[in-house]
């Protein structure tokens, strides 16, 4: 949204003029960022139960001395806009009790407001102990931008636009007005943000993405009631890329998530389940390594190593491919394949630190994946989950099976019987086994409002924001 946001400032919004073209300046709101993380005063005031005039003259002067980022800090705007100090101090208490990880340890200027709307967007950023202001990606990765350039670059790109523009930017909630009210006018990055990469100029996955998109933002709810939908599709969407990704490296067959629907006792399911979360857990990895590796199969390579100076041009091949090893480099190793295993081991450090905790984190934080009365994690959906997947896969009444066979073909998810024939085939479980997992997941979208059945073999799963349209 933040990128959005700027490039709609451009009149460019989920437009792509050139590939990979990407430059905007983000928002700071660095006074809307101090006023709600950065401003322990205002308690203190409160507590002293001066009159309103006092009150707004102590916190003034305390949070000028300690407001950072800013050169000339001035908040005296503030009285103007709030009848009392007791009404500021009210509205601050709010956008705190909303923040997003507001009672989290990260610094200040890491906080995030809830994105009511333009004016409680902005990027992470770090601010020193002298002032200075710099971007930083250290809790929110690009500001999404790779998940950005992927709705540019989807088939619905256009009717997105439409949808996105007009619910956030446009029409925000009321409660944007209350940042619009501390923060005062917008405050943008000084340089332009540049240099965001995505190498697929096409994907199935960035139209199916998009598709999540427009459902969510299509139901007859508040924007602001759509975002956790919209966070919770997006974080498996993007999971899902990065195991596709690694999936055509490695020439492997489509990624499968088998779902355990929580039993009370431990079953082959549950085991299955723990399978494939391993499994797909190490494909990036396993890519990562695969890619690098690969490089010794050309024609190009295999020259470089029977040429007179084999270590000088191998290093040409891989400093081409990979910016690696760098001129000034003195520990290199002596010999090309030494060569491809210092990357390698280079490449799976730092992957293992940044990228390669994805999938971990990412299943964890949307209730795809759990440790719930097991030692192992895998696959089992919360509620949460279960809801977002109906909201925004089920348009109008969909029969139970028929919304397992979209969940397997859309998403690769695996929860019945019919969608796990290859196991039972196998012999790794009993058809009976999917079948019962099926039934507790039927029982569980019941108990949630989800589903309703009409016989004993008629059970039809039900979206309740389009239900309630209907009506």
């Amino acid at each position: 949204m933040t990128v959005l946001l700027a490039e709609h400032r451009e009149g460019r919004a989920l437009r792509e003029d050139a590939f990979n073209s990407l430059s905007y300046r983000p928002q700071l709101q660095l006074r809307l960022r101090n006023l709600v993380f950065n401003n322990p005063h205002i308690m203190t005031v409160l507590a002293e139960d001066r009159a309103d005039d006092a009150s707004w003259t102590s916190w003034l002067e305390k949070i000028t001395e300690t407001a950072g980022g800013l050169d000339k800090p001035d908040f005296t705007y503030l009285r103007d806009r709030f009848e009392s100090f007791q009404d500021f101090a009210a509205v601050i208490g709010f956008l705190q009790g909303s923040a997003i990880e507001g009672t989290s340890n990260k610094r200040w200027s890491s906080k995030f407001v809830f994105p009511f709307g333009p004016n409680a967007l902005y990027e992470d950023a770090n601010v020193n102990p002298r002032g200075g202001v710099s971007n930083d990606r250290r809790f929110f990765a690009r500001t999404g931008e790779l998940l950005y350039l992927m709705l540019c670059r989807s088939r619905d790109a256009d009717a997105l636009r439409g949808l996105l523009v007009s619910r956030f930017l446009e029409n925000a909630a009321p409660y944007d007005r209350m940042a619009r009210a501390i923060q005062g006018d917008a405050q943008l990055a000084k340089s332009e943000r540049a240099g965001a990469f995505l190498p697929c100029a096409s994907h199935p996955l960035f139209d199916r993405l998009a598709e999540d998109w427009l459902a969510i933002l299509s139901l007859p709810i508040p924007a602001y009631d759509a975002i956790p939908h919209l966070v919770t599709m997006t974080g498996l969407n993007m999971m899902l890329y990065q195991l596709e990704r690694a999936r055509d490296v490695l020439d492997q067959d489509p990624v499968r998530l088998v779902c355990e629907i929580v039993s009370p006792r431990k079953s082959v399911v549950r085991d299955l389940s723990a399978d494939s979360y391993q499994r797909n857990n190490g494909l990036p990895q396993q890519a990562v390594d695969r890619f690098i590796r690969q490089i010794a199969e050309t024609e190009e390579w295999q020259a470089a190593t029977a040429s007179d100076d084999p270590v000088l041009n191998a290093g040409d091949i891989l400093r081409k491919a990979f910016g690696w090893p760098d001129a000034d480099d003195d520990d290199i190793a002596p010999d090309p394949a030494a060569l491809i295993e210092q990357l390698a081991a280079r490449a799976l450090s730092r992957h293992k630190q940044h990228i390669g905790k994805i999938h971990m984190t990412w299943s964890r934080a949307i209730g795809l994946s759990s440790r719930r009365s097991s030692r192992r994690v895998r696959y089992a959906p919360t509620d949460r989950l279960l809801k977002t997947l109906v909201v925004c896969s089920v348009s109008k009444r969909l029969e139970f099976r028929d919304f397992l066979a979209l969940l397997h073909d859309r998403y690769g998810i695996v929860i019945g019987d019919a969608q796990a024939r290859d196991f039972v085939a196998s012999g790794d479980a009993d058809q009976e086994d999917f079948s019962d997992n099926a039934r507790r997941l039927e029982e569980r979208l019941a108990s949630l409002g989800l589903l309703k059945r009409l016989s004993d073999s008629c059970a039809y799963v039900e979206n309740p924001f389009q239900r309630a349209q209907a009506a």
